[in-house]
């Protein structure tokens, strides 16, 4: 395999290509939702066995990124990432042509596995291309984007599966699969840095991975965090609607602040990258999060009820995640260029494990309420705070002044 460049000029192209990359999931997800009822009925099956069309393309989506990354450091990123991608085409025909209900899991499964490529190689591509001073400014552009996959994600299906019908929604999602290959092949070349030396194993490599404090703890802050913004969007509708009264359309709106809430602060943390050191925005982010939703949970537990008390908090959480994760995405993966495709994979495999892992327990444990969506959400991110305190990731990271100097 021929050895990719000393540092490639990124364009405009590469940039777009890589955050569209990265939505594969969210817009995997999402588009499959309106679609739901009609599929039900058409295969005489109740809506809850279909939701295992959402559930375990996540958990196959979570499980993938335990092989590509190692995988792309060790073949490169090209021949894993054409890998996936066909999988995903693959799982997306068996959607499409499913006849029962039992294939078209077995299709979404498959998505997933292939599906899982995009975000675990966008990341290991990043630092391939940006290296160290880029990747922090570049996944703040990927941060200010991405949340608008899952908000216009269901729309689309939704459209598209009214004026057709769920199957078009399969032969879509697989024509991006296809696009996305070809995409690739025509912007990059193999991005993996030479390997300067032989690797001392993958075992190895993971104790590096989790003996570091820096990566151990970003990847911890952007779980937890993520775990108060997973727990809103599994419950919220029964807390505005149910609860609190809102019409689904109004609910959509509401909903949708928090993605604007995500591009307010991707966008903020973008622009701050070149003053503030990276842990300093992180820990920024999580203050910020912390204190709007222990305020939240102040409010509830005084009694006080009012959709406004939970949409207002909500969204400056997602300011402040939308703060955090360019920086903590970045500085957990700058350290380890010579195994970036592992680092990546890890870091969305940790995301995914500690925000399913939290809610799945959480949910189980407490019925949905005003409180106990406050609480759940202030609990991990309080937690993260303390992360960032304990474990110090990026303590060692030079101020930005001194970088400037050098």
């Amino acid at each position: 395999m021929s050895a990719a460049p000393a540092r490639m000029q990124p364009t405009v192209r590469v940039g777009v290509f890589l955050i569209a990359l990265s939505a594969t999931a969210p817009l995997s997800v999402d588009m499959f939702l309106p679609s739901m009822p009609e599929m039900a009925e058409e295969f005489g099956t109740s809506e809850g066995v279909l939701t295992l069309g959402v559930t375990l393309f996540l958990v196959s989506f979570a499980g993938s990124q335990l092989f590509y990354g190692p995988a792309s450091d060790r073949w490169g990123r090209r021949p894993i990432l054409l890998l996936g991608l066909a999988v995903y085409c693959l799982g997306g025909l068996m959607c499409l042509t499913a006849t029962g209900v039992e294939q078209l899991i077995l299709g979404r499964v498959l998505q997933g596995l292939g599906g899982g490529v995009g975000p675990a190689l966008a990341n290991a591509m990043v630092l391939d291309l940006y290296g160290s001073e880029g990747a922090a400014r570049m996944i703040g552009y990927m941060s200010i984007v991405l949340p608008l996959a899952p908000a216009i994600a269901p729309v689309i299906g939704g459209v598209i599966a009214t004026a057709t019908s769920w199957r078009a929604v399969f032969v879509t999602l697989t024509g991006l699969g296809v696009a996305f290959i070809g995409w690739y092949l025509v912007t990059l070349p193999e991005t993996r840095p030479p390997r300067a030396a032989v690797r001392p194993g993958l075992l190895a490599d993971y104790k590096t991975l989790f003996k570091t404090p820096t990566f151990v703890g970003y990847a911890l802050v952007m779980g937890l965090m993520f775990s108060g913004q997973l727990l809103f969007i599994s419950t919220s509708s029964f807390v505005l609607i149910d609860r609190l009264g809102l019409s689904p359309a109004v609910f959509g709106i509401a909903f949708g602040s928090t993605a604007l809430g995500l591009m307010v602060g991707a966008t903020a943390s973008s622009r701050l990258a070149g003053r503030l050191a990276g842990r300093r925005l992180v820990m920024t982010g999580a203050v910020t999060a912390a204190v709007a939703t222990g305020l939240m949970a102040a409010t509830a537990l005084a009694g006080l009820e009012h959709p406004m008390l939970v949409i207002a908090p909500v969204f400056v959480s997602a300011v402040g995640l939308g703060v955090t994760r360019p920086s903590a995405m970045a500085g957990a993966l700058v350290p380890f260029p010579h195994m970036a495709g592992m680092a990546s994979s890890m870091l969305v495999f940790t995301q995914m494990a500690v925000s399913s892992g939290y809610n799945v327990g959480y949910t189980a444990l407490v019925e949905p309420g005003v409180i106990a969506l406050a609480v759940g959400m202030f609990i991990p991110i309080a937690l993260a705070v303390v992360a960032v305190v304990v474990l110090r990731p990026g303590a060692s990271e030079p101020p930005r002044d001194a970088e400037a100097a050098g």
